[in-house]
Parts: structure tokens; sequence; C-alpha cells
């Protein structure tokens, strides 16, 4: 059975359509088809009357006041103002602790409007149920990014990234624990800058990022945790024939510590160095293998099939080239797992400056020995004339080594567990020659940090600028594990069992400093710890700031306006469509007054 309101929507349609039509056909002109739309009119504003259209209920806009909102804020009409914990002082706003409790407190709320720097990550967990304006503040002027430094390995040259606002025409420094400035870049326009130096001893070590603006003065110092590892022994087979480039690998070797041990095939029989066996035991003792082109070809099929294997299980091989490439060259190289082309063309190869100038040349090097002739190797020295072989990879082969334009010194590629690299520069002996040495040893220890064999160690996953006062992740946690405060105490660390197998764990350091995590002993495997650097948050609030208002946009982006049924709606006010339906029922009765007045045309109402 219809209900009331479809029932009188009917009766009202049929009464408005037909006294609608007898005024079109039986009196026309323009009196009839103004008194025809007069009756659709008044049939419309009636049933508006009797039911008035749904509207939702409430319909405020929430201003949300976060860190540095401006203290004058007033709401306005239709708005109600809330402030978090992080914001200012304001008069007239109501302090909550959250997002939510505003909302829950406020559920006529239709918008939400976020003021000042933006949520913090508390309240961008859940989504709000309705749509959400934010515009970011300006950066704040300093530090804005920050990329620090991987782990590195003793000697190895370590880099960092960053960005600084409002800073161009100034300068980044990077001083190393006892001070001393290691590096330095000139600030340009877009604010970024790059910076290095070589990790030496191992350990946690703290370096500091200054900032200068363009008139010198300092505007910040920021801490730089760097991680050198302390690893045991490099093994490594340098097989080949003799020459400058094994002669001279040999003696890097020597001086970066590694445990290396040679074949070098003279001719005739002659074999020099120790007689490095290539087969499936002794290579599993191995952890990278620099097999020049031509040693490589002559192993043969078999030998090179055990040595695909041995890469496979986690072997590093670097293949030097010492002559052009040709087909069948490529095509054993494939066997290994390694698909590049060309490599029958020298290119020159680009050599930046080892440093922006003489003293931070000095201070990267550190204390020479004291045979050292004075003026050796020196700033102005001219730059080595080195070739490479160009070759051309695909998306698969990973720069390990490039020059000043981005062209590929030393690339690899994944088989199986195991890395193979390619060496496309055959004489890199001639850095050594032309007082660049320090270039040959970074580039040898990046080569080979990339591809030699994974070591075990306990080496959680955290996150790489950990700050006091924020929520991290732990992860890579396999048994129990403490961690130890600046201060002394302890807490445990509890794994989350939704993490499933990366083994996460909850940490909110409360006070900067270094912190050490530990593993109690097991069985044969003794007890082992991490420790890790804890930066305060002021150092890092400007990163912090852009962190904030980048998340908190795309947050708010993400929120969407609900289905009208999930609203509470209620009936609009009656009286303004009672008022039009008055004014056209009397317009429509002045009009057909005045027609009937006119003439006995117009037929009176029912006969």
């Amino acid at each position: 059975m219809p209900g009331p309101e479809m029932l009188a929507s009917a009766l009202i349609a049929v009464a408005a359509v037909s006294a609608a039509v007898r005024f079109a056909l039986l009196r026309r002109g323009w009196q009839g088809w103004l008194a025809a739309g007069l009756s659709l009119a008044s049939g419309l504003l009636l049933w508006l009357t009797l039911f008035p259209p749904m509207l939702p209920v409430g319909g405020e806009t929430l201003l949300v006041a976060t860190a540095e909102t401006p203290a004058d804020t007033r709401a306005g009409a239709g708005e109600r103002l809330v402030a978090l914990p992080e914001a200012p002082a304001i008069a007239g706003a109501e302090r909550v602790p959250d997002l939510a409790t505003a909302l829950r407190r406020h559920g006529q709320v239709q918008t939400i409007r976020i003021l000042g720097r933006g949520l913090p990550p508390r309240d961008r967990d859940t989504a709000a149920g309705v749509p959400v304006q934010f515009r970011p503040l300006p950066d704040l002027r300093g530090l804005v990014r920050l990329d620090p430094p991987a782990d590195t390995p003793a000697g190895a040259v370590f880099a960092l990234g960053g960005e600084a606002a409002g800073l161009a025409g100034g300068m980044a420094e990077l001083l190393d624990p006892a001070g001393r400035r290691v590096d330095v870049r000139v600030i340009g326009e877009e604010g970024s800058f790059t910076l290095g130096a070589v990790a030496r001893a191992p350990g946690l070590a703290r370096f500091t990022l200054r900032l200068r603006g363009a008139d010198k003065a300092i505007v910040s110092d920021t801490p730089v945790p760097l991680r050198t590892l302390e690893q045991p022994p490099v093994r490594v087979a340098l097989i080949g024939a003799p020459s400058p480039e094994a002669k001279y690998l040999r003696r890097w070797a020597e001086d970066a510590g590694i445990d290396l041990s040679s074949r070098l095939d003279a001719g005739g029989g002659v074999s020099l160095g120790e007689g490095v066996r290539l087969d499936t035991a002794a290579l599993r003792e191995l952890d990278v293998v620099i097999i020049d082109d031509a040693a490589l070809a002559s192993l043969g099929g078999g030998g090179r099939a055990v040595l695909a294997e041995a890469l496979a299980g986690g072997l590093g091989v670097v293949i030097r080239m010492a002559a052009p490439a040709s087909g069948a060259t490529r095509q054993s190289w494939r066997g290994l797992g390694l698909a590049v082309e060309g490599g029958s063309a020298i290119e020159p190869v680009a050599l930046p400056p080892l440093a922006p100038d003489a003293e931070t040349l000095a201070l990267r090097r550190g204390p020479g020995s004291a045979d050292q002739p004075e003026g050796l190797n020196t700033f102005d020295d001219p730059v080595p004339d080195l070739g490479r072989w160009d070759v051309r990879g695909g998306v698969d082969l990973v720069a390990a080594v490039s020059d000043a334009d981005g062209a590929l010194i030393a690339g690899w590629q994944q088989r199986g567990q195991g890395r193979v690299m390619l060496w496309t520069v055959p004489n890199s002996y001639a850095l050594v020659l032309g007082g660049e040495g320090d270039r040959y040893a970074q580039w040898w220890s990046q080569a080979l940090s990339a591809v030699a064999r994974p070591e075990g160690g306990f080496r959680p996953e955290v996150p790489p600028l950990p700050r006091t006062g924020e929520r991290m992740a732990v992860c890579g946690l396999s048994s129990p594990a403490q961690v130890s405060a600046p201060n002394g105490t302890r807490h445990d660390l509890v794994v989350d069992p939704a993490a499933g197998a990366r083994g996460c764990a909850a940490l909110w350091p409360a006070e900067p400093g270094v912190h050490v995590i530990t593993t109690p002993a097991r069985g044969q495997a003794p007890a082992q710890s991490f420790a890790l650097l804890v930066l305060p948050r002021a150092a890092l609030a400007g990163i912090a700031a852009r962190e904030t208002g980048a998340e908190t946009l795309r947050w708010a982006m993400a929120q969407t306006r609900p289905a009208a049924s999930d609203r509470p709606e209620q009936r609009g006010a009656a009286w303004p469509f009672f008022l039009g339906w008055l004014l056209a029922s009397g317009a429509l009765w002045l009009i057909e007054r005045r027609l009937r007045a006119r003439g006995s045309s117009f037929p009176q109402a029912g006969g």
C-alpha cells in the first residue's frame, strides 16, 4: 500500500498538471501560459510545504589548531575551534588530546580545516570520515632534508645528501668527530648538496653537518650518525697475467688488510703467486674472485661452470677487461649472468677533483707517513689520463663505480646469491702513478664492497634518523632483546606477533644519545649488540616540519565524503515553501479573475 507521501505526491501532480493543461489549451496567449506555469509551481511548492527536503544535521567546520598556529586565530560563523596538544595557547579554543576525541565530541562536523604545521602521526592513523582541507606552511630556514650515510666498511668513502631552505649562497660543511672540517659545498639556489669523507675507525661515530648562511654565520649544527663496519679480512683471489694492474692491485690489497692470494700465469707453464685452485671447495672459502677476461676464457666451459655454481652460492666475481670484448667473450660472460653489449671502443674517463680544496684533501687523507716526501701527490697535480671500454648494460646492471659524467667504471648483476661485476678500466693503476692513489683505493674498495660474499651478524633494521619522542620500529629480531639507554636503564623489546617473519618490536626513545640493543647468548651463539644514535628532536626541527606537512597533506587528500545515508538527517523548514505557495496561488487567483472579467470565452469552472 502506497505511503502518505507517495499518495499526496500523486494527487498534487494530477491536479497541477490538469490545471496547467486547461489554462494552456482553453486560453491562448502569454496570460494562459503564465497561468499554466503558476499552476505547476503552486503544485510543487505545496508538495515541498508538506514534505520539506531532508538536510544533514549540523554542518559545522572544525578548525584544528596544530603547531605554529597563530595565537590570534578565531572561529567564524559555523566554525568550531579545537587545539591539539602541540598547538600554542589560543583564546577560545577547546583543548583536546587528539583529533579522534574532537570528532567524537562534535559529531555534527561536516568539514575539517587543519591550521598550522600539520597533524602528528598520532592523528593520521585513522580516517576522519569528512573532507579535510590543509595548506602546508613554508619550510623553516635551515636543514629540511637529510639522507644519512649508509653503513660503510672501514677505509671506504661514505656520502650524505641533504637540502637547505633559505640558505642559497651559503655553505654546507661536514665535520668529523674531532670537529675538523672534512668536506664543504656551496649551497645553490635549489638548496641540495652532497658531502663525503673516508670512514676510518670501526664503530658508531658522530659527525656534524654545519650549515652557514651567505654571511658565513652558523645557522645549525646537526649530528649525523655513521656506522663504520669492522669486517674480517675479505678473502680475494686474483687470477690473470702479470701486469702493472695486478702489481698495484696486490699492493693495494696488502695496504687495505685484504687476504689476497693470486695465480698469475706468465706463460710457458710458469705461474706466479700462491697457486689458487678454482674448484668447488676452494671457491667456498673465498669472498671475491678478480679474474681478467683472458684468464676467464682460458678456463673453458667446465671451469666457468664451477665458477658460475660458486657465484650462485654467494661468491663475488669481478671480470677485469684488459682487451676489447668480442662476441665470444660476451657470450662467456652471459654464462656467469652478466649481459652487456659493446666493449670494443675506448672512451676517456672524466675525473672530478678529489676534494674542493687542498685543505679538505689533506684532512681526508689523514696523517701521512714519515717517509712521504713533501709536495708528493698534491691538490694541484694534473689529472691522470684514463680510458674505459664503452660497454652498455640493461636495467639489471647496477653501477658500483662511475666517473664524473656518470659513465660506467664498474657495474654488477645479480646471479643467485652472488654478484658478477665487470671492471671496464684496463689501466686504473695510472691513478697511483698520477698521484691519485686515494681514488684508486676508493674505486676498488667500492667494487669489492658491492660484490663480496655477505657476512652474517646482528644488524637489526632501524630508521636512518631515530629521534627522541617518536615511536620507531626495530626489525630483524629473531630472539628476545633488550635496549640500554644512555642513562643505563634497560627495557625489553617485545616482538609484535603481527609482524611475522620480520620480527619487529616498538621502541620509543625518551632521551638522545647512543642506545645499545643486545641479544643474549643462546647455545653456541654468543651475545650480540648493536648501537644506534638517537638524535634530539630539536636538531631535526626543519626536517620534521617538512615531513609533517607533506604527510598531513597526503592524509587530507585521501579523506573522502561518506555516503549521504551515513549522515544524520532531518526535514528542513517548511515555511519558505509555504510562503512561496501562497504567493504563487495568489498570483494564479488574480490572473484567473482577470481572465474571467474579460469575456465569456473563458469557461466557468465545472461547466
